[in-house]
């Protein structure tokens, strides 16, 4: 659970930076925060696998921190376009923020 609230507030960060501060997301110097902020979602959505209540919320997660990895890897070898780097940050912090705090908080009924 502490994980996936991890998880919930990088995504916000994430979504944070690329809404307000696209400088920061745009720029070539956004190759190593991208890079630590995907292996950061991918070993958070590791970590919280085994108290999902469904892998799915981890699977998702870690594929949304893979994707910030090839982000960072299209800034450090190209250019990647800004508008592919607004977009992708945008939607993998949606998806992480939306997804763990899902997990966090949803208990499924017994029986």
């Amino acid at each position: 659970m502490i994980a996936n609230i991890a998880n919930t507030v990088l995504g916000l960060i994430l979504v944070y930076f690329a809404v307000l501060q696209p400088a920061a997301v745009e720029g070539g110097g956004s190759t190593l925060w991208l890079a630590l902020a995907g292996v950061i979602v991918v070993a958070l959505a590791f970590l919280a696998r085994r108290s999902d209540p469904g892998k799915w919320y981890s699977a998702t997660n870690f594929v949304a921190g893979a994707w910030l990895l090839v982000l960072a890897a299209l800034h450090a070898f190209s250019v990647a376009p800004a508008l592919v780097s607004f977009w992708g940050v945008f939607w993998s912090g949606c998806i992480v923020a939306v997804v763990a705090l899902w997990a966090a908080l949803y208990k499924p009924a017994p029986g």
